[in-house]
C-alpha cells in the first residue's frame, strides 16, 4: 500500500500548486482592483470572481494539510494510553472521519449536478460556477484519499509490529 500513499501524495502535491495559482490570481485581482480604485475606477466582477478562486484554494488545501499532518490533533490524553489502545482509537477516529468526508463528498457531488442542471452562474459576469464546484469536489475526493492512505499506512505499521 506504500505505492498508494505515494500516488496520493504526488497528486495532492500537484493540486496544491493549482490551488496556489488560484490564490495568486485572487490576490492579483484584488490588488489590481485596489490600485485601480485609487485612480477612481473599479474592476467589474472582482468580488464575484474572488470567492470561487478562493474556494479552489481551500479545496486543495484540505488534502495538502491532511497530507502534512497539519490539522489540529488532540493527543495529549491519548499519549498516556498504551500503544495498542492509541492505534485502536486512531483507527476508529480515522474511519469515522473518512466516513464523514465520504458522505460530504457524495452529497457535494449531488449538489454540484443539481446546480449544473440549473446552469448556475455569477450574477454580473455570467461566469459558470460548475468548474469551481468541480474543483471543490476534486479537493474533497483528494482529502478522502489522503485520509484513506493515512489509515492504511497506520494499520500496516501496526500490523508489522
Amino acid at each position: 500500500m506504500e505505492w498508494f500513499a505515494k500516488v496520493v501524495s504526488r497528486i495532492t502535491g500537484i493540486s496544491i500548486v493549482i490551488g496556489a495559482a488560484f490564490l495568486v490570481g485572487a490576490m492579483l485581482l484584488m490588488a489590481s482592483n485596489i490600485v485601480y480604485r485609487f485612480f477612481g475606477g473599479a474592476i467589474p466582477g472582482t468580488y464575484e470572481l474572488v470567492g470561487p478562486f478562493i474556494s479552489v484554494t481551500a479545496a486543495f488545501a484540505l488534502g495538502y494539510t491532511a497530507l502534512k499532518q497539519g490539522h489540529v490533533v488532540m493527543d495529549m490524553v491519548f499519549r498516556r494510553f498504551p500503544q495498542r489502545t492509541q492505534v485502536v482509537v486512531q483507527s476508529f477516529t480515522s474511519v469515522l472521519c473518512l466516513g464523514f468526508c465520504a458522505l460530504l463528498t457524495w452529497k457535494s457531488a449531488e449538489l454540484m449536478w443539481q446546480k449544473l442542471l440549473l446552469r448556475e452562474e455569477t450574477p454580473w459576469l455570467k461566469v459558470p460556477l460548475f468548474p469551481f464546484r468541480g474543483f471543490w469536489e476534486l479537493g474533497l475526493i483528494l482529502f478522502c484519499l489522503v485520509l484513506l492512505a493515512d489509515l492504511l499506512t497506520a494499520l500496516r505499521r501496526e500490523g508489522s509490529k
